[in-house]
């Protein structure tokens, strides 16, 4: 009876001592004993070792720090956008008389007066300007923006005239921006002191001169 009392005991000693050791190594080798679990079969096992290594890994990171912005991102399209529009304004700032000049190299360089209806409102709207802006700049000079134009399409005019016989003069007129050809036959004729008709007869007659002599 003795005997089996003390094996009776020895064995919970021993039982005892067998938890005590596994939950020092458990805790103590951990990462070790998730991969044996994985490895022998004990999935929940494992993966409740997994989740409170990787609950203690959180609580000891260091926090980001939080990335900073601000207003001055270059990719930013609203700044952009800023950016272009004063550029594009500061080609044209300056004096009555350098606005003056900037804006007819425009019109001339691009040919901007072959447009049709092209006027006072595009050329605004082109270089984001006030309509008074551009208005005073022009009057400063003693002309006004479609005065000015309409130079433009009668000097083109009277080029193609002589520069393109094969050209009728309602083409012509077209190709230089006016709408209606008979407009162009009365401007032309204010400006140059005869009709385009009969300017292209005289250039032609004095072609043919040069040429035969």
């Amino acid at each position: 009876m003795e005997v089996i009392l003390w094996s009776t005991m020895l064995g919970f000693a021993v039982l005892v001592t067998a938890i005590v050791v596994s939950l020092y190594y458990r805790h103590k080798y951990g990462p070790i004993f998730c991969q044996l679990s994985e490895l022998l079969g004990d999935k929940d096992l494992g993966e409740t070792n997994k989740l409170e290594y990787k609950l203690a890994d959180k609580t000891n990171k260091p926090a980001e720090k939080p990335t900073e912005r601000t207003d001055k991102t270059i990719d930013n399209p609203t700044n952009i956008a800023k950016n272009e529009t004063v550029q594009e304004d500061m080609t044209v700032e300056g004096t009555d008389g350098e606005l003056y000049k900037q804006l007819t190299d425009a019109i001339r360089n691009e040919q901007l007066y072959t447009v049709p209806k092209f006027g006072r409102k595009e050329l605004v709207e082109r270089f984001h300007l006030s309509s008074k802006r551009v208005s005073t700049a022009f009057s400063m000079a003693g002309t006004s923006v479609p005065e000015f134009i309409r130079e433009c399409r009668l000097e083109h005019a009277r080029q193609l005239i002589v520069e393109r016989p094969d050209m009728t003069l309602v083409e012509i007129a077209t190709a230089s921006g006016f709408v209606h050809a008979s407009t162009f036959t009365v401007d032309f004729k204010n400006k140059y002191g005869v009709s385009p008709t009969k300017y292209r007869e005289e250039k032609q007659k004095e072609k043919n001169v040069v040429q035969r002599e």
